[in-house]
């Protein structure tokens, strides 16, 4: 009895000795505490779902300190999530500046304007035409010689008929009013004109006679590519007559410069009756269209 004693007492002075180590252990070490493990990471911010941060367009639901806050706003600001939108207020900034200094078709002067060229219907370009001095339809806007032109012609008969042999004729001079009525069938160009037209024949021989005045045409004009084609029927004083001509001009700006052949016919020369002659022509008008 006095053995088991013994061994029992032994026992609890050991199990007393651990006891007194523990609570040792404890005193001097206070800073010793049970850490709870975070789900999703450990407890200074790293997350097994979300990392070390996580941003949506620059907030931050991670908790972070003050100084971290304003650095990552910082970077933040330069490089977002939906792009720069600070550079892009500058660009639209230095945009609206250049763009006040040129107009919607990129031309910053009255000038450049005149460099310009354009295009038909068809697609062929057709460059800017310059104002000409010799442009001398502006100068008669809005007056009554508006859309009119003016043409003197010098000529003398060459060719004649059997009966016109011994007739000595002259140079004679013929003044054009154009009329203000023009159509345009492309290529071809429509006028109309009244010609008035001196004319002079004087018999030698068998017996004596002339025939001289004036003549009156109302005249139809079809131009195509310089080429002239005129018809005319009108009053060669005192008789009736009629013309028809053919030649071709040549035009700068309003001024133009002709020559052809005028075929003439007259119903009554005394004491021939009716007879014809040809005549070569040089021409020079102006046109105010």
């Amino acid at each position: 009895m006095l053995l088991y004693f013994s061994k029992f007492t032994h026992q609890v002075s050991k199990f007393s000795v651990v006891v007194l180590g523990l609570l040792i252990l404890t005193l001097f070490s206070p800073n010793l505490y049970g850490q709870e493990e975070d789900l999703f990471g450990d407890s200074e911010g790293d997350s097994l779902l979300f990392g070390d941060e996580f941003d949506l367009g620059g907030d931050d639901f991670s908790f972070e300190t003050d100084d971290e806050a304003d650095s990552e706003t910082d970077v933040s600001s330069e490089d977002d999530f939906f792009g720069d939108f600070g550079e892009e207020e500058d660009t639209e900034e230095e945009a609206e500046v250049d763009t006040t200094e040129v107009d919607e078709w990129g031309i910053d002067s009255d000038d450049d304007y005149e460099s310009l060229i354009t295009r038909t219907a068809e697609g062929d370009i057709l460059e800017d035409v310059t104002d000409h001095p010799l442009e001398l339809g502006k100068y008669v806007k809005g007056t009554i010689l508006e859309d009119t032109g003016f043409t003197l012609s010098f000529y003398s008969p060459q060719v004649v008929p059997e009966e016109l042999n011994t007739w000595f004729s002259y140079m004679d001079v013929s003044l054009t009013t154009e009329l203000p009525w023009h159509f345009t069938f492309e290529p071809v160009e429509l006028s109309f004109s009244v010609d008035i037209s001196s004319f002079n024949f004087v018999n030698s021989f068998p017996v004596g006679g002339e025939f001289k005045g004036f003549s009156v045409m109302p005249l139809a004009r079809a131009e195509i590519y310089g080429a002239e084609l005129e018809l005319g029927l009108g009053m060669f004083t005192p008789t009736f007559g009629a013309m028809a001509g053919l030649g071709y001009s040549y035009q700068y700006h309003s001024l133009f410069f002709s020559a052809g052949y005028r075929w003439n016919w007259a119903y009554n020369i005394e004491p021939i009756g009716s007879s014809w002659w040809l005549e070569p022509r040089f021409t020079a008008g102006i046109k105010f269209w």
